[in-house]
């Protein structure tokens, strides 16, 4: 479903603006209700023909925009809607008593998306949307000696797996390693 003007609107889209709260709200309740302590939460990949119109108003699907005119800037327009729902679980947990405290207090919470703004070595080009440096990881919570409220850049031979070992290592789970990518990000805790 590509853009342009024979782009249809409303192909391609089942009112994913409802789903994503509506997944952020159960997945909230199954952790307050404590069904579960880990969960994973997905509302698209990069390979997502999911139509972005309704919800960023670029006729494209996912995929498409990053191939579009609206470049870079599209593509950090529809992380912007990832990042708009993240923040609502965020906010849901940091709202939500737990102890002496509050859930967010005692959680560690990820969003990773998988494109970045940069070179992409593999197709010789600058400020491309397939980059793998620059990429949005935002983490929250105090789990561990997190410090939230900060933006940490992260060292150029670091990899967003090591965000993802840094909130295992928050929460509990003591590894150096995630897959072949090695190390935390001290910066985030320190």
């Amino acid at each position: 479903m590509c853009g342009g003007t024979g782009f249809d609107v409303n192909a391609g889209y089942t009112n994913e603006e409802a789903r994503a709260t509506v997944l952020v709200d159960l997945l909230h309740m199954a952790i307050v209700c404590d069904l579960t302590r880990v969960a994973t939460l997905q509302f698209t990949m990069a390979q997502s023909h999911m139509n972005m119109y309704p919800l960023i108003g670029i006729p494209y699907d996912l995929h498409e925009i990053g191939h579009s005119s609206h470049g870079t800037m599209g593509v950090s327009r529809a992380i912007a809607w990832h990042v708009k729902h993240f923040a609502r679980l965020v906010a849901k947990f940091r709202d939500t008593p737990e102890d002496v405290g509050t859930m967010l207090d005692n959680t560690a919470i990820v969003l990773l998306h998988e494109g970045g703004h940069g070179y992409d070595p593999s197709a010789a080009k600058m400020y491309s949307s397939h980059c793998t440096e620059n990429m949005a990881c935002l983490i929250a919570g105090r789990a561990g000696g997190l410090k939230p409220g900060r933006h940490v850049v992260a060292p150029a031979n670091n990899h967003p797996a090591n965000v993802l070992v840094t909130a295992m290592n928050a929460v509990g789970v003591p590894t150096a390693a995630l897959g072949q990518v090695n190390g935390s990000i001290a910066a985030l805790t320190t």
